[in-house]
């Protein structure tokens, strides 16, 4: 397992696909914090984590959709499946090293809060918090990403059927449903968006509720992953 998290992560660190996606999530990123703080005049971090779902719309699919895909075009999926490992750990080594590289992203836009401090006051628990309700959300929309890449050998595939599976999560929170449902289906819904529970981390709450929807919502697809790949064999 080891083995193939470093190949895994090897491969993006060695190739420019994975700078590419990496540094245009960094600049957007950054370009939006700057926006809230001099257009808008919002010197807060909030703005910022609340766009966070959206880049990740983009960002997340573009970086994980060639997981299983590349893999599966390429007729080396079934060379895996002979390795002695498990399909859990080949599943996992693959998604941890997705994650490693979400946290080197998420890394590389700490100097927003430092550079925040220098202007207001700020309270970096509350910020710390924020950063963990993203990385948790990160590792959902991976493993929903993972779980698709898996079924197809085209990347394009992969990455346009996981954005339409995160945009419909994302959009479960927003005003469109409530214009087309009941307000009781509408409060049902809510609780299934990403956005509902990642609001909780803004406001710098640590509610375990959130934490199991994020943890329950990730380990749902990676399983769903692992089935099909041990029926492959």
């Amino acid at each position: 397992m080891k083995d193939l998290y470093k190949k895994e992560l090897n491969y993006y660190l060695n190739n420019p696909i994975g700078y590419i996606v990496i540094i245009l999530f960094v600049v957007f990123a950054n370009f939006l914090f700057v926006k809230d703080l001099f257009l808008v005049g919002s010197a807060s971090m909030k703005p910022f984590f609340s766009i966070m779902p959206w880049l990740f719309l983009v960002f997340i699919p573009a970086l994980a959709m060639r997981i299983f895909a590349e893999e599966k075009r390429l007729n080396t999926i079934e060379i895996l499946l002979t390795l002695p490992i498990s399909e859990t750990k080949i599943v996992l080594a693959k998604f941890l090293a997705l994650l490693t590289l979400v946290l080197i992203a998420l890394f590389l836009t700490f100097s927003l809060p430092i550079s925040l401090y220098y202007l207001t006051k700020v309270h970096f628990l509350e910020i710390e918090i924020g950063y963990l309700g993203v990385f948790l959300m990160a590792g959902a929309f991976l493993a929903i990403t993972v779980y698709f890449s898996n079924l197809t050998k085209n990347q394009i595939v992969a990455f346009l059927t996981s954005v339409l599976v995160i945009f419909f999560l994302i959009v479960l929170s927003t005003d469109f449903f409530a214009t087309i449902t009941p307000k009781f289906i509408q409060d049902f819904l809510i609780y299934y968006s990403p956005v509902y529970h990642l609001q909780n981390f803004i406001r710098g709450v640590l509610d375990l509720r959130s934490i199991f929807y994020f943890i329950s919502l990730t380990g749902l697809f990676l399983i769903l992953t692992i089935i099909d790949l041990k029926k492959r064999k």
